[in-house]
């Protein structure tokens, strides 16, 4: 059996997409004698992670902090924090592993909630790891069972435990949280204008600079504050918001492939199927034949 290696590019930075764009929420089982040398490397990834320990004990470095954990044990990694994973002691350890995107929780990059709570909370260095209490791995257990069941709802209900747990704990240290202020309104209003302007046009080849003259900044200060206000660059969350309009359209049959890449801003079909896969872990026509399966 090939042993697993956790994949990263030059800055170690996980290249693995977790979960969907219409679900981005994925739990594991890990077990990690499967992995190269028992250990998983140094990286990163923007996604949140949780770990509990179900069997062995394990070492999780997170940034320059050691956390040494126990079955029964679990620990919440921030967003874009490196970490690596080694074994402590022969037992085979065994984790159970929920990462899942911050935009679960908050929406969009405009709302309230990551404006003053998921955005301090990520930029806040003293909360790189978070130990949980023992309800709280209770609850990542449940989560667990119910993505293993797959019922109907079951993406509501996870995301609705989520929300709790991350309310209890970002509640109980709200005074550790990012001192940045929340956005001004006036911050919020031009973010609005360019979301506006990006849902409006995304089947058109959009124009920095028409998108910048919209809040009347020059193109390199319309980057930097889109990517403040969202943590994503233009070009990610445009081709973001273009995959999700070719979902909505993929599950209609009127539209063949080709069309849909074109009817979202695609420039042609290859572009659309790879970023497609990147976030969807298929190509778009598995997509519609599983749908077709359904």
């Amino acid at each position: 059996m090939q042993s697993i290696r956790i994949r990263t590019d030059e800055n170690q930075r996980e290249l693995l997409e977790h979960g969907t764009m219409q679900f981005p929420l994925t739990v594991t089982h890990d077990h990690l004698n499967d992995y190269y040398e028992r250990y998983v490397c140094c990286h990163w990834h923007e996604e949140l992670e949780i770990p509990v320990i179900v069997h062995g004990k394990i070492r999780y470095q997170v940034k320059k902090h050691s956390f040494d954990l126990n079955p029964g044990d679990g620990i919440v990694i921030n967003s874009r924090v490196p970490h690596t994973i080694m074994p402590l002691g022969d037992e085979e350890p065994v984790i159970l592993t929920t990462i899942f995107s911050p935009s679960l929780l908050y929406g969009t990059p405009a709302s309230a909630i990551y404006q003053n709570l998921l955005s301090p909370y990520m930029n806040t260095p003293e909360l790189a790891g978070i130990l949980l209490q023992e309800h709280e791995v209770e609850t990542m257990k449940e989560i667990d069972a119910l993505y293993q069941e797959a019922a109907l709802g079951v993406e509501l209900r996870i995301k609705g435990m989520l929300c709790n747990l991350f309310y209890d704990l970002l509640s109980r240290r709200r005074y550790m949280l990012s001192p940045v202020k929340a956005s001004k309104e006036e911050s919020l209003s031009r973010l609005r204008i360019l979301l506006d302007a990006i849902h409006e046009n995304y089947a058109q080849q959009l124009s920095l600079t028409e998108l910048a003259s919209k809040i009347s900044v020059s193109k390199e200060g319309c980057c930097r504050f889109f990517k403040s206000m969202t943590g994503k660059t233009i070009s990610q969350y445009l081709e973001d918001y273009r995959v999700s309009q070719g979902i909505l359209l993929l599950q209609e049959e009127q539209y063949s492939i080709m069309q849909v890449s074109y009817l979202v801003g695609f420039g042609n079909p290859g572009r659309f199927s790879a970023a497609f896969a990147r976030r969807m872990n298929c190509t778009p026509s598995q997509y519609r034949k599983k749908m077709k399966d359904m």
